[in-house]
């Protein structure tokens, strides 16, 4: 079968390697769509947590090939989405319900990690599918499927802030990340939803997903603080959802809540940023992260088969395996205007 394994920096390599071999407890699943996240395009740049030799590609749906001894619930040819990171249980985290906090997460994680190989692949091997993987209704499609792992990400961090119906939030990038935030405090009741993103085509998809006002924060430039509290009665947001993952945004969001208001990490920046915890304490702002999803994921399934999520504009193109380098990884690095490419083997 093949495989694409990350190389070195910027470098991947589409190469041959034998089928796996189904063990009991096991589930061989023929891969359909494998979306590629923000994390697979950080550690394609950076390499962290990716050393020369992984498979990544974590966000999947598929069919189910081959069932190994003692895996009750599935059969072949199953329609079916898997999700990447296991829960043991038995921590302290997983017996509090927060499962993407297991102590042993990463550890057991496929695509994310070099624990086990990942999507960007004919096959995937689950190994725990008992907790990771799930049925899709006949109603979701499989490009849909492969959107469920992001989305739930998107929904865990609605879930998790403060945000009560009727709150004026403000969400910064409508990347995939945004404009699922968007659509899930939407279905949740907020007021004012205030999109900041300095992409056209983006800008147009955040108004189709929900967004009230979408502001440029470039073309605001200084002036953007102000705009957005003389848009709050002066006050400033309720909740503040910062999905970019770049210092600019982790740097303003702060400024954008309101006095005892929230701010919501929800993308990932691994650069040093200069904050004054002074400000948090004089307004009073809580800052919060946001790990990957709980029961979340479930969720999502059940949203989609309702049909309350608008998923076909996310999708901006659907590659070949053979080419996930040059029209995948590349083309998100060089497009502004792209949310979510597929990967198809």
């Amino acid at each position: 079968m093949k495989v694409v394994l990350f190389k070195e920096l910027q470098k991947l390599e589409v190469k041959e390697k034998p089928k796996p071999k189904t063990g009991a407890g096991e589930v061989l699943v023929k891969v359909e769509y494998c979306g590629i996240c923000g994390s697979d395009v950080h550690g394609f740049l950076s390499g962290v947590m990716v050393p020369p030799g992984t498979v990544m590609g974590h966000e999947c749906s598929g069919v189910v090939e081959e069932i190994g001894e003692g895996v009750p619930g599935f059969a072949v040819n199953d329609r079916v989405v898997v999700k990447p990171i296991p829960q043991c249980g038995e921590c302290y985290w997983c017996r509090k319900g927060q499962y993407s906090l297991c102590s042993s997460a990463f550890s057991r994680a496929f695509g994310i990690t070099p624990a086990y190989d990942g999507a960007f692949a004919d096959y995937l091997l689950v190994k725990y599918p008992a907790t990771t993987m799930f049925k899709l209704p006949d109603n979701v499609s499989f490009e849909q499927g492969a959107l469920i792992e992001p989305l739930a990400t998107c929904l865990h961090g609605v879930r998790m802030s403060s945000a009560r119906p009727g709150d004026t939030t403000v969400v910064i990038g409508a990347g995939m990340i945004g404009l699922g935030t968007i659509q899930f405090l939407r279905l949740a009741g907020a007021g004012k939803i205030i999109v900041l993103e300095i992409a056209p085509k983006k800008a147009r998809l955040a108004e189709q997903m929900g967004a009230d006002i979408v502001l440029d924060p470039l073309t605001e430039g200084e002036g953007l603080r102000e705009k957005i509290f003389s848009m709050t009665g002066g006050v400033g947001a309720d909740v503040v959802f910062e999905c970019t993952g770049v210092p600019f945004g982790f740097q303003n969001a702060m400024f954008l809540a309101k006095s005892g208001g929230q701010v919501m990490v929800v993308g990932i920046c691994d650069k040093e940023v200069a904050i004054n915890p002074f400000m948090l304490v004089l307004w009073e702002v809580e800052m919060k992260g946001v790990l990957g999803y709980y029961v979340e994921f479930t969720y999502v399934i059940e949203f989609l088969r309702q049909g309350k999520l608008m998923t076909e504009p996310l999708i901006s193109a659907i590659v070949p395996l053979k080419d996930i380098a040059e029209k995948g990884f590349n083309r998100l690095l060089a497009s502004k205007d792209d949310v979510k490419i597929l990967v198809r083997p």
